[in-house]
């Protein structure tokens, strides 16, 4: 069994991250494309591990070193979770890959340990790249001993077991309630959207601290920490007290609960494992289809519509790309409600909101549009899509129109509850509206242009193209570096605001009218090879 869960894992994650086509394939595009992927992971890691770094040293600056390892366990945990809960379903409990493996001579519990494994791992590597900058940091800042850095290794070990565990029951409770509804898709896609946002508006609330407990006392501003953490993750508590304090009671509790929590799922999913698959992809057909009237539409509608339909047919899909309109709006509302002033303090740079807020509200959309893996969604359809009489700059502003379409409600939402609240004058107003129309516009674009760069037709599941594709990891480098410029621009040229948010809008718009430039070209005739 051992064996079986090895080689099983081991191709799991050789397709996961495409390791077996590196190495076989005599593309040299594909193999320089490769190469180009593993640079920009190396990029996004290093970044991650500067923010943490940074992160851990203004803890440890300000006296409250101590919650290090509370604060970077919590982080890895609110992140897996995420993650996990929107892949579990199509990646845990997918149906046909399942029906494929159990035919081999191997258990069915082989099946289901060495996909928790590949999960497990992926999920681990996050918390490497969290956990090891941190605890370098408060080392060289507070010189603990011996025992925090033995039990900063188990930590690591065992620390995405429980989020991996809620995550995948979660997961299965979505999929199995959407399963039901008559509307499976969209009830999956609405019951993970309250969910997510649950998770962020928890997340925040760590840094909801009024005025008066701004002015308090170090130690009182320590005591709220540990109760909003304690409140929201129990155990980041045990992790600090065994990795700061060195018990080891508290490490063992946190062991304790992680495995026992992951093997009893284990146990009773292996159980019903097939049953689960059954129930979870089990569709009601109805056979009550009757013709009715015919109407003719416009080619660019027909498209728009027929992109509407894709989009809406995977909750994954979805989920995954309104994440940075729903925190469009989560950053909204959270600035109307408790205004510029308090923001101001709690970041302590005066006139940030101000300088910083169009940018940021147009940036997010731009890190994950639907348009970074609209085409690799056509699968191995797409050169059915190629044989339409239909231009390729048609097919390129359908995706782009549908971008558009799901993100106008989230903008308006946005903008209202900021013009209402802040109230700022005729020139902030209208960079408020065109900084991030410009962005959601520019992302929209620069989306298929990535993905067109970047295609994946292959794939067996849309977590593959959503989550693990390179036009992904390449769109949320685009969405950081088109933020960071003007925000550094905007903090070094004082007093030009306005002058900075024109230059940006006219940056943007002319980067979208160079990408559009090819649209009159015929559509590239991509492999599925």
């Amino acid at each position: 069994m051992t064996r079986q869960i090895r080689l099983l894992t081991k191709l799991s994650l050789y397709g996961m991250f495409g390791f077996n086509e590196f190495r076989h394939t005599r593309d040299g595009k594909k193999k320089l494309r490769f190469c180009l992927m593993g640079a920009l992971w190396v990029l996004l890691i290093l970044m991650l591990a500067g923010y943490v770094g940074l992160t851990s040293y203004g803890l440890t600056s300000i006296g409250m070193g101590y919650f290090v390892p509370a604060v970077l366990g919590m982080l890895v945990s609110l992140v897996t979770f995420f993650f996990t809960m929107t892949k579990a379903g199509p990646m845990l409990f997918d149906q046909k890959s399942y029906e494929k493996q159990v035919a081999l001579p191997v258990e069915a519990k082989s099946i289901i340990v060495s996909r928790f494994l590949s999960m497990y791992l992926t999920d681990m590597m996050l918390g490497l790249v969290v956990m090891l900058p941190g605890m370098a940091v408060y080392g060289v800042a507070e010189r603990p001993g011996l025992t925090f850095y033995l039990y900063g290794f188990f930590v690591i070990l065992f620390l995405p077991l429980l989020p991996l565990t809620a995550a995948s029951v979660v997961g299965a409770l979505i999929a199995g309630i959407a399963g039901r509804w008559k509307r499976g898709n969209l009830a999956s896609i609405l019951l993970t959207m309250i969910f997510v946002c649950v998770v962020l508006v928890g997340s925040m609330s760590l840094g909801r601290l009024d005025e008066s407990q701004l002015g308090a006392m170090m130690e009182e501003m320590a005591l709220q920490l540990e109760r909003q953490i304690g409140r929201l993750y129990p155990p980041a508590i045990w992790i600090s007290e065994a990795m700061v304090s060195g018990k080891a009671a508290w490490l063992l509790l946190f062991l304790g609960v992680s495995l026992g929590c992951f093997l009893i799922f284990l146990e009773i999913l292996g159980r019903f494992y097939g049953r689960v698959c059954q129930m979870l992809s089990a569709r009601e057909a109805r056979g009550n289809y009757r013709m009715e009237r015919l109407q003719a539409k416009s080619v660019m509608r027909s498209l728009v519509e027929r992109e509407w339909r894709r989009y809406f047919a995977s909750s994954v899909y979805v989920v995954n790309t309104l994440t940075g309109e729903l925190m469009m709006v989560l950053l909204a509302v959270g600035v109307a409600l408790a205004g510029r002033e308090a923001v101001d303090r709690l970041l302590g740079l005066p006139g940030a909101v101000d300088r910083t807020l169009p940018v940021l509200l147009g940036a997010m959309p731009v890190i994950m549009p639907l348009t970074a893996c609209s085409l690799s969604m056509e699968g191995k359809s797409w050169w059915m899509t190629q044989t339409l009489p239909v231009s390729r700059r048609e097919l390129i502003w359908s995706k782009v129109t549908l971008q558009l379409i799901v993100a106008l409600p989230f903008y308006l939402v946005s903008e209202a509850a900021l013009l209402v609240a802040l109230r700022p004058g005729l020139p902030e107003a209208v960079c408020l509206l065109a900084v991030p129309a410009a962005y959601i516009l520019f992302g929209a674009r620069a989306g298929i242009a990535v993905n067109e760069k970047f295609p994946v037709f292959d794939w067996d599941s849309e977590v593959k193209v959503v989550k693990q594709g390179a036009s992904a990891f390449v769109m949320v480098v685009i969405g950081l570096v088109s933020a960071a410029v003007p925000i550094i621009a905007l903090f070094v040229l004082e007093g030009m605001a306005v002058f900075v948010y024109g230059a940006t809008v006219g940056a943007l718009l002319l980067l979208t009218w160079l990408l559009d430039l090819g649209g009159k070209k015929p559509c590239p005739p991509y492999r599925l090879d």
